[in-house]
């Protein structure tokens, strides 16, 4: 019974979250997808080009980088390497690449803690649940506390991280424009800063509700036991 408390609680919680937060992944798409805009920053350099002169405007020259196909943009700690998306028709790609580069400059501590907790959390969760269904864990109340536990420092730090970089990402994306000499920079900022209340609710929201769901597959696996015994 406390299992299927925890359950109803958890889906309450992650769809609660998303009609409060009116989460639309579709708000930042149509954001992007703005014609005007596009074509002006089309105008600049290449995506690496662009992520070496923030770097560069944010002391920090040593990040290895690097650019693939069809991938999120992303700062990886362990090799120091910041991964670039080849594409280059949206003019948020600036917003982007001076997030990644925020990153990079971050409290290292932090980032490491991140990084290591992130995958220690993973690999906790996986292994909690087969324990738990080879029948090795029967305290399943205790576990999956302890697992809430270990999300809600996941997110504390996790949504540090990123709402610092997409805060500061717009005014450092703001310089670099202005150093280009973009006109329309101010109309630009406008439109980053419309992604941004948008981006960062839309963020917070996978962040937890990505671990809530692994804590309700938890919860459904311990409820099924319960039931067949």
């Amino acid at each position: 019974m406390d299992s299927l408390v925890i359950f109803i609680l958890i889906v309450i919680v992650i769809i609660g979250l998303k009609v409060v937060l009116k989460i639309n992944k579709k708000q930042i798409l149509k954001i992007a997808e703005n014609d005007k805009l596009n074509k002006i920053v089309q105008k600049l350099p290449d995506n690496i080009s662009i992520c070496k002169d923030i770097l560069k405007k944010l002391k920090n020259e040593n990040v290895k980088i690097e650019e693939e196909e069809n991938t999120n943009c992303f700062y990886f700690i362990a090799t120091n390497k910041i991964i670039l998306n080849k594409d280059s028709k949206y003019f948020t790609r600036v917003q982007t690449i001076a997030h990644e580069c925020i990153h990079s400059i971050q409290n290292k501590n932090i980032l490491w803690f991140n990084y290591i907790f992130a995958n220690f959390l993973n690999l906790f969760w996986l292994v909690i649940t087969i324990l738990t269904v080879v029948g090795v864990i029967k305290n399943y109340m205790l576990f999956t506390a302890i697992t809430l536990l270990m999300i809600i420092v996941f997110y504390v730090i996790r949504s540090y991280l990123e709402i610092e970089a997409m805060t500061k990402a717009k005014y450092v994306a703001k310089e670099y424009l202005e150093e280009q000499h973009i006109e329309e920079t101010n109309e630009i900022v406008e439109e980053y800063e419309k992604l941004n209340d948008v981006g960062i609710k839309y963020t917070c929201y996978n962040l937890i509700s990505s671990k809530l769901v692994l804590l309700l597959i938890y919860v459904i696996v311990s409820f099924a036991l319960s039931l067949i015994k």
